[in-house]
C-alpha cells in the first residue's frame, strides 16, 4: 500500500466513525482515478442522477456503479485495494465491493450535500459497511464529506427523508435508477444537523488528491457548499462490506 494503515487509524475509525488517510493512493492509482472520473463524467451509466439548486445552479452528477462506464475506474478497483483498506479498518479478514459511486461537481457553485446515513439508501444494516471516499482534486473541508463524530454508535437508522430544509432538487435521472421509493416512514427522519451545527461534534478535513476519507455506513454525514470553488469536486465513493 502507498499508506500503511496503523492501529491509531483503526481505533479512530471505530471510535469516531470516520478517519482521514493521507496519500493512500499511489501516483498510478491517482492517475487512474482522475482519468476514470472524466470517462464516467463524460458518459455516465443509465443509473445516473443530476441534482442542482431549484434554479438549476451547481449541478452534481451522481452515478451508481460508475466503474461500469469507465475502464480506468474498473482498473483502479480490480486489484481489490479499496476492499483491503476497508477490511483493515473494519478488522475483518476480507471485504467485498458492493457499490461504487461517482459525485462529479463542476468548478464554481458547489451545492451542499444534505445530512444523511448511507445504510438506509443501500437497504443494509449492521456495522460492517465502510465507505471509501477518494478524491482526485484539492477539496477544502467546506466541500469535503463531514461526519457527526460517533453517530454510527447511536443505534438508530434514520429514514432517507429529512425535516431539514434543502435547496437541492433532482434535476434529471438516467432512467435505470431512481431515488423514489427508497424510504421507510416507520423510521425517524434524519436530524437537521446543519441548522444546529453547534450542537453536534462534527469532523471535517482538508483533503488533497490521493487522500481517502473512510467512514462507517451508519455515520451521519453531509457537506457544506461554496458559491465559487476554483476546482471541480470529483470524488469516487466505494462501499466494501
Amino acid at each position: 500500500m502507498a499508506y500503511e494503515i496503523c492501529e491509531a487509524d483503526i481505533e479512530a475509525y471505530h471510535r469516531d466513525g470516520a478517519v482521514l488517510l493521507k496519500g493512500v493512493l499511489t501516483e498510478a492509482e491517482l492517475a487512474l482515478l482522475q482519468k476514470g472520473l472524466e470517462e464516467a463524467g463524460g458518459d455516465p451509466t443509465p443509473r445516473y442522477t443530476k441534482v442542482s439548486t431549484a434554479d438549476g445552479a451547481g449541478v452534481t452528477l451522481v452515478d451508481q456503479f460508475a466503474s461500469l462506464a469507465s475502464p480506468s475506474l474498473k482498473a483502479l478497483l480490480a486489484p481489490g485495494r479499496v476492499a483491503q483498506i476497508a477490511a483493515r479498518l473494519m478488522r475483518t479478514r476480507s471485504a467485498q465491493l458492493v457499490l461504487d459511486q461517482m459525485f462529479y461537481k463542476q468548478a464554481g457553485r458547489i451545492v451542499p450535500t444534505p445530512w444523511h446515513q448511507d445504510t438506509p439508501f443501500l437497504c443494509v444494516r449492521g456495522q460492517d459497511l465502510a465507505r471509501v471516499w477518494l478524491s482526485c482534486d484539492p477539496s477544502p473541508r467546506a466541500v469535503t464529506v463531514q461526519v457527526v463524530r460517533g453517530s454510527h454508535r447511536w443505534n438508530v437508522v434514520y429514514d432517507t427523508r429529512s425535516d431539514a430544509p434543502a435547496d437541492v432538487v433532482t434535476a434529471e435521472e438516467g432512467g435505470a435508477f431512481t431515488y423514489d421509493g427508497i424510504a421507510d416512514d416507520r423510521a425517524p427522519p434524519a436530524p437537521d444537523v446543519e441548522r444546529y451545527r453547534d450542537s453536534f461534534d462534527i469532523l471535517a478535513w482538508d483533503v488533497e488528491p490521493g487522500d481517502a476519507v473512510v467512514f462507517n455506513g451508519n455515520v451521519l454525514h453531509g457537506a457544506e457548499g461554496l458559491d465559487d470553488h476554483p476546482h471541480p469536486r470529483r470524488p469516487s465513493a466505494s462501499s466494501p462490506a
